[in-house]
């Protein structure tokens, strides 16, 4: 079912639809991804899979034909109505942005298979990990900088709050690298299709806390003591001094500190001040 390039161009051409760039439209043409995706996803009959940016219908109708329940956003109105003429889906025309999840209510668990748009693949990340019912899978075609992004370990510039969230609650199972060439138009940079899975024992910062690290990230290049001083969170002297009895130095930036303080701390302070989040199984 996954197009070639020459299919998706005639499926475009068709259409009267030209790619446009600040829609992220990248469309995969190489049926191997496809097909990996699907099987990373192991997929059972009547699962709910989440689709962001369905695009021609490439990786959606592999998602159809594994007899998946598929939830679609596709923002461009004309590629949303061929799909939705095309395949027995539920799809909603729409900013993933705004609506991360599509139409899907959360009544169950459900997995997202996705080849994200560049350009809000983070922004959507963000959204999905403040959602009631969190993917228990999530198998995510990517720009590469922004894997490197989310899976970096502290002490990395690229490590960031971004990943901070992400890790906490997931781990990463498997992944690989897709050529610039798999896509139609070529993007600039190469991309990265992930696997990953969510943590048996993971740890969903509140809204608070994930307000204050982002804060301290937008300092990053700041000694600790002087962003957490900077800052208006009531924790933020606890965080602090937590930092101090796990020897950590008031010199260290926030991108040294490892992920497993940023787990501890949270579980230790919310669960006493009675700030712990109730999610669904």
């Amino acid at each position: 079912m996954a197009f070639s390039l020459s299919e998706t161009r005639e499926i475009l051409r068709r259409l009267g639809v030209c790619p446009k760039r600040k829609l992220g439209q990248n469309f995969l043409v190489d049926p191997r991804v496809v097909e990996r995706s699907v099987q990373w996803a192991q997929i059972e009959r009547s699962e709910v899979v989440i689709e962001i940016g369905s695009g021609c219908g490439t990786l959606t109708g592999d998602l159809a034909k594994a007899d998946a329940r598929v939830f679609a956003v596709e923002k461009d109105p004309i590629l949303a109505r061929h799909v939705a003429q095309s395949f027995p889906i539920d799809l909603l025309q729409a900013d993933a942005v705004d609506f991360p999840v599509g139409n899907f209510d959360l009544v169950q668990p459900y997995k997202v298979v996705a080849n994200l748009p560049y350009a809000i693949a983070s922004v959507w990340l963000d959204k999905i990990l403040e959602l009631q019912r969190l993917p228990e899978t999530m198998v995510l075609l990517v720009q590469k900088e922004a894997a490197e992004r989310w899976f970096s370990e502290s002490g990395c510039k690229s490590f960031g709050a971004i990943g901070i969230y992400l890790q906490a609650m997931y781990r990463l199972e498997q992944k690989c690298g897709v050529s610039k060439r798999c896509f139609y138009p070529q993007p600039k940079v190469d991309s990265v299709l992930l696997h990953i899975q969510k943590r048996t024992d993971g740890c969903l910062f509140p809204k608070e806390f994930k307000q204050f690290i982002r804060e301290l990230f937008t300092h990053r290049r700041q000694q600790i003591a002087r962003a957490c001083n900077g800052s208006n969170a009531p924790f933020a002297d606890d965080f602090l001094h937590f930092l101090e009895k796990q020897n950590l130095p008031k010199t260290v930036r926030a991108e040294a500190v490892p992920l497993e303080l940023w787990i501890a701390f949270s579980k230790a302070y919310f669960s006493k001040h009675s700030g712990k989040m109730e999610f669904l199984p």
